[in-house]
């Protein structure tokens, strides 16, 4: 093995002793059904299913346009993860879901997205719909009423992680990225997924 891998690979296992030292490597782990994928709808109105991404890991985060600090900070981290996993990252299918189908559609939902990055993809689909999807990733929303006719909405800052079979996800309570990055590549190296070369090493340490 040359220099740079072996460098490479002690710094993804300083990362993820780290995370195990602090208890956040374990996450909480859901089982899924893959033969009754996840439903939802894109910001071109089309139908999208969680199989449609095949081969990919999903990385989902739950959330709305209107949020005013919690959202843009938990999508941010998440890019800046994928960023940090270099050419890792094409084994990952970053996902933005709403929580606030009602509001969250069409070109907002795409603009949305694309202000954080091309790669997020925006879905949002019917209140059944994404409901029964944060129970299965194990995400908890609810509408606030506020004064005015207005509202806004609770819901958990976490990620989830979806392998390629759909048979299982990771709940992940991690805010920053380096940590979000090294939990990728952990999960990548484990199922054999073949790397290449991890840039930027040193958000590893």
């Amino acid at each position: 093995m040359s220099r740079a891998p072996r460098a490479i690979l002690a710094a993804i296992l300083a990362a993820a002793c780290s995370l195990a030292a602090s208890g956040a490597a374990a996450g909480e782990e859901l089982r899924l059904t893959p033969d009754r994928p996840l439903a939802f709808i894109d910001a071109d109105g089309r139908a999208v299913l969680s199989s449609d991404f095949a081969g990919k890991w999903l990385l989902v985060y739950f959330g709305y346009t209107h949020c005013a600090d919690l959202c843009p900070t938990g999508l941010t981290a998440m890019v800046t993860a994928l960023d940090e996993i270099g050419p890792a990252a094409s084994h990952v299918q970053p996902l933005f879901v709403t929580v606030d189908p009602e509001r969250d559609k069409g070109p907002l939902l795409r603009t949305f997205t694309r202000s954080f990055d091309d790669r997020l993809v925006g879905l949002g689909g019917s209140v059944e719909q994404i409901r029964a999807a944060a129970a299965a990733l194990g995400v908890n929303f609810e509408k606030v009423v506020q004064e005015g006719g207005g509202y806004s909405i609770d819901h958990s800052s976490t990620y989830a992680l979806v392998d390629p079979a759909r048979s299982r996800a990771l709940v992940l309570r991690l805010a920053e990225p380096h940590m979000i990055a090294a939990r990728l590549i952990e999960e990548l190296i484990k199922a054999g997924v073949p790397l290449g070369d991890v840039n930027n090493v040193g958000a590893y340490r």
